[in-house]
């Protein structure tokens, strides 16, 4: 199991299509999976996912710190399946499914 610092971004970079869920309590996650890795805040390092496999932390996830109130999204990673989850590719980047919708990409 790893630790994996999240992005921080500017909540007008959300898509349309993605929601931001809020850690209300900073000492529980807002996901909890069976296996895999930590997922901690950039600007804090508060835990805001716990054990989870890293296909479902796309970068479509965005959670905001219930420490910090930040707004963090997940880091995708080459050679993650992403279909594996949620039956669709990767959301950013060369391998991205539709359009890249990242501001200046």
């Amino acid at each position: 199991m790893a630790t994996i610092r999240m992005e921080l971004i500017d909540p007008a970079d959300i898509p349309e299509d993605g929601g931001t869920a809020v850690q209300d309590d900073p000492d529980r996650p807002v996901f909890r999976g069976q296996e895999g890795d930590d997922y901690v805040c950039a600007a804090c390092g508060n835990v805001l996912a716990a054990r989870m496999a890293p296909e479902y932390m796309n970068a479509k996830l965005r959670i905001r710190c219930g420490r910090c109130r930040k707004v963090n999204a997940a880091i995708e990673v080459e050679g993650v399946d992403y279909k594996k989850a949620f039956g669709r590719g990767a959301v950013f980047g060369k391998n991205a499914v539709g359009a890249d919708r990242r501001r200046g990409a």
